[in-house]
Formats: C-alpha cells, structure tokens, sequence
C-alpha cells in the first residue's frame, strides 16, 4: 500500500470505502473460505478485489485504459503465437530450404518453440515477482525483437532453430504474464470477459502465410513488437499493487497492530493520505524495490501447487490439449497438401484464419457467458461465489475436443473416405477447446488463489509446455 502518516487512534473498528460512481457497489458482510465470497449484495455487485482509495491503484484505471492494456499485450500476444505455431502452415516449403540431410530437422522448428515457451515462463514469473510486472514485459519485447531479427537473417536452419528458440523464451510471458497483467486491472465479476477479449484480439490477430517469405515475415515481427515498446512504455502501468489480504474477498480491514502492520486484530488506525497518479510516476520504470528472495519463494509455491488435485487437473488438461493443437497446427498443412485434397500453399495459409473465428466466438460463449454463469450460480446460492462455478462452462471445450481428436485422427489416416473440411474443421474446434480451456483455467486458479497467482500460473503454463512438447516432439515426425 501506499505510505500513510498521520496521528493514531484507538478504538476504531472498521473503515469501509465504497464507490458508488461505478455501479451499485455492496460492502462484504462475512467471511468466507478461501475463494467462497460475497460476490451479490441484495443485487448488487460488490468490487472484489476491494479498490483501495489511491489513484495509482491500476483498479481505478479508467477503463479506456484498462482496455488499452489488454489492447497491447494481446497484439503482443498474437505476434508470439503466430511466431511459434504458424509455421506449421508452411511446413510443406520448409522442407525444400535446406539440404535433404537436414530434412528431418525441420520439425524442430515447430516443436521446440513450445518448450522454450515453457522455459521462458520459469525465468520470467518470479522476476516479475521480484521487481515488477512493467520491467519484465518491457524485457520481452526487447528479446522478440533482437530474435526477430536474428530469424530473419539466419543463414543455416541450426541458427533459425536457435533464433526461435530465443524468440520463444520472450514468447512465453504471452501465456503467464500478459494474462496476469490483465487479471490485476480488473475485478472478479469482469475478469472473464477481460480475459476474452485478451484471447480473442490475441487469437484475431493472427495472419495468414504471408507472400513476402520468412525474411520478411520476422521483419515485420520485429517492427511491430518494437512499436509495441513504445506503446508499453508510455501507456502499460505497472499492474502490481501491494493490498490487505482481506481486499481480496470484498473487504478491508484497516486496523493495526503496535507496529503499525495491517492486521484484522488490531486495535488501532491510521489516517492515509494518497498523492494523485502523475504522468512522471506512471511512465517509471522501477516502482520496487527488487526482492530477490521472492523469487525462491515463487519456485516453492509453484512445487507446493502439484499437490492441489484442481490444480494438478488443469495442468494435465492444458498440456495434453496445448499437445493437441501443437499437433494439428504442424501437421494440417501435409494433410491437406497431398492426395486428394492437393491444396496450394496459399490456401494453406488462409486454413490458419479459422483462428479468427474462434477468436470472434471465445469472447461472448467463454467470456461474457462465464461471467453470466458466476452472477446466475451466485444469484441462485444467496449472493455466495464458489470457485467451482467457473469450471462449469469447461463443459463446452472438452466435448469438442473430444470431437477434433476423433475425427482429426480418422481423417487424416483415411483421406479418400473424409473431406478436407474434416481436417479444417477439426483444427477449428481443437484451437477452440484448447483456448477455451486456457482462458477457463487462467481465470479459475486467480479467483482461487488470487495471492498466489504468479507461482500457479508459472506452474499451469510453464507446465503444460513441457507436456504438450512431450506429446508432439514424439509424434508430429511420425506424420
């Protein structure tokens, strides 16, 4: 929190601040489990986590700038995908740039990205921890442009094999850091839509193969995530906020003990005072003092979440379908090349725009109907919010995943007896499940454990990087 001063008094109970200028805003009225909160009031929403009264917590963002946000490391996130999994579109063309001896080592363009994405997230997680969520992001888009850079200038495939290798360590922090960016901008009852929409234009931006070739390809990578610097630097506050405990179940206590230390128990308060959100402090580079010790503490808590049965779930669901889609993307494009379906390359290219479907769809069934179903189950059960709501619209990702897998597998082993649009379609519906599950487990184990988000999201994407590379890495060469 932010420093206070004032005079000591005894005696004082409670504080509640509460801003009605949003919408109906109801305090707390009990404590609940772990996760189980108040979130309806007699209708109305109350704000968790609690807002503090400093303008520089990034919940007061105005949400033009919230958006703006959530604008930048989606873009962000959408060139770092479309680095990493759309090759595969061209995986047919790949083969003829190197010697025939190196044939077989083209497919390690398109697997390792996911297990050096998995690295990144264990480099990059606790260091945000440490010093910040601004800093690091700022970081990663200095290494995807050098890596651009190196991947457009690469003479060998060994060297293009190590420039995305680079590339996708930065590439990383689009599944752990950039979600938990957008989590920390906004409260519980709006996070699935925020999230949504992180995956949605993240996901919507992706392009298809473009006619200039890979030099060019990189290039443009490179400029737009050099301007995405900019953007960053002057317009993506730091999200890190230091808040009581109890503001993340909808209220705060704001008593004291003898040493001045937030504490429920305590007996006495103080009187804060708050300076006003500058441009100079927004556009600060370092608002924390480093702590490095934190970092050993994230490796500790992210080995402490495996033993949570939810948790451990969700990751093998993540990585078995991230394996899934790392699959179909790499292959899909040697389906539909050869015998009967004969497509050209630049057909190929415009398979991946089914993305952009997906993308248009996440938004309003995963979403918006997330937070649809929280307020209706909250609504129904007198107002209490239960983690396990957010579980329920998982329903939908895995029974078409299911789907994508059956009929992906026949397909592709019987191509006279299926249409190309079986494989289109499956590689729709298997991107849709495996994002749908991405966004529903993001948001699920931040409501779960809002203070240890940092190490559980490391633990779920770092994770499932390592499956998914598991599971393709030892079948997409056998296509």
């Amino acid at each position: 929190m932010a420093s206070s001063t004032g005079d000591l008094k005894d005696g004082v109970s409670r504080i509640k601040d509460i801003d009605f200028s949003k919408e109906d805003v109801a305090p707390n009225s009990g404590h609940q489990a772990r996760g189980t909160v108040q979130l309806l009031d007699k209708g109305t929403v109350i704000l968790i986590p609690t807002p503090s009264p400093d303008p520089k917590d990034p919940l007061n963002l105005p949400q033009w700038h919230k958006f703006t946000i959530v604008f930048i490391v989606a873009v962000y996130g959408a060139f770092s995908v479309l680095c990493t999994s759309a090759l595969g579109a061209v995986a047919p063309v790949l083969v003829h740039l190197y010697p025939p001896s190196e044939a077989t080592r083209v497919t390690d363009l398109l697997t390792y990205p996911t297990l050096f994405m998995g690295i990144g997230n264990l480099i990059s997680m606790p260091m945000c921890v440490a010093i910040g969520r601004g800093l690091v992001f700022l970081g990663t888009l200095v290494l995807c442009v050098a890596s651009s850079i190196w991947c457009a200038n690469a003479k060998s495939l060994t060297s293009h094999i190590a420039g995305r290798d680079v590339f996708s360590l930065a590439a990383g922090q689009s599944e752990a850091l950039a979600p938990m960016i957008v989590q920390e901008i906004f409260f519980l009852h709006e996070r699935g839509r925020a999230v949504a929409w992180f995956v949605g234009i993240e996901n919507g931006l992706v392009i298809p193969n473009p006619k200039l070739g890979l030099r060019w390809w990189y290039g443009i990578i490179a400029i737009i995530n050099a301007a995405l610097f900019v953007l960053a630097f002057f317009f993506l506050y730091e999200s890190k906020f230091d808040r009581p405990s109890d503001a993340k179940s909808g209220e705060v206590h704001l008593k004291f003990n003898e040493r001045g230390e937030v504490d429920k128990e305590g007996q006495q308060e103080t009187i804060a005072t708050w300076g006003q959100r500058t441009w100079r402090h927004s556009i600060k580079i370092f608002h924390f003092k480093p702590n490095w010790w934190s970092t050993v503490e994230v490796y500790k808590e992210t080995a402490q979440g495996l033993v949570i049965p939810t948790m451990f779930w969700l990751l093998l669901l993540n990585g078995a379908y991230l394996g899934v889609y790392v699959y179909h993307a790499s292959t899909f494009a040697q389906v539909l090349a050869s015998p009967p379906y004969l497509f050209k390359n630049q057909w190929l290219g415009l398979v991946q725009l089914t993305q952009v479907v997906a993308a248009t769809l996440i938004v309003p069934l995963l979403g918006y109907g997330s937070d649809f179903v929280v307020k209706l189950m909250s609504k129904l059960h007198r107002g209490v919010y239960e983690l396990e709501y957010r579980l329920l619209t998982l329903a939908l990702p895995v029974v078409l995943m299911i789907i994508a897998c059956t009929i992906y597998g026949c397909a592709a082993e019987e191509l006279t007896h299926w249409p190309w649009i079986a494989i289109v379609l499956t590689y729709y519906l298997g991107f849709f499940a495996f994002k749908g599950a991405n966004m529903v487990g993001i948001t699920y184990l931040v409501d779960s454990f809002p203070s240890k988000a940092g190490p559980l999201l490391l633990l779920l994407c770092a994770g499932r990087g390592f499956i998914s590379f598991g599971l393709s890495y030892s079948t997409v060469p056998a296509v």
